[in-house]
């Protein structure tokens, strides 16, 4: 019975920390204040989510534990898939995916257009 109340409690979910890599031609000091950040970071056990300019392909090596995006949405959608449900779905990503509303809105001809052309 204790193996399955400790199955059905929340799990801790897990700091998110999101950094801005220094542009490729900062000083060393934003670098290496940068890297201290991430360390730090890594000691905490927060999730590390560095947004960089560098495109994955072009990208030397990466920092072991640091995981990358292209831009604050692709880290802020990250974020909400490893945030826990209000809803009861596997994350809160999963919770605002459900919940959008919307119409496919098909495209029709400019009828005077179409004139035009005739």
């Amino acid at each position: 019975m204790a193996k399955l109340e400790e199955a059905l409690q929340p799990q801790p979910v897990r700091p998110f920390c999101l950094l801005a890599e220094p542009l490729t031609d900062a000083r060393s000091e934003a670098w290496g204040e940068h890297r201290q950040q991430i360390e730090e970071a890594k000691a905490r056990g927060d999730f590390v989510a560095v947004v960089s300019s560098v495109r994955p392909g072009d990208r030397q090596h990466g920092e072991k534990g640091v995981t990358y995006y292209a831009n604050d949405f692709e880290a802020i959608l990250a974020k909400a898939s490893m945030l826990p449900s209000k809803l009861g779905n596997k994350s809160l990503l999963e919770d605002v995916m459900k919940n959008l509303s919307g119409n496919v809105i098909r495209p029709v001809a400019n009828p005077e257009a179409v004139e035009e052309d005739g």
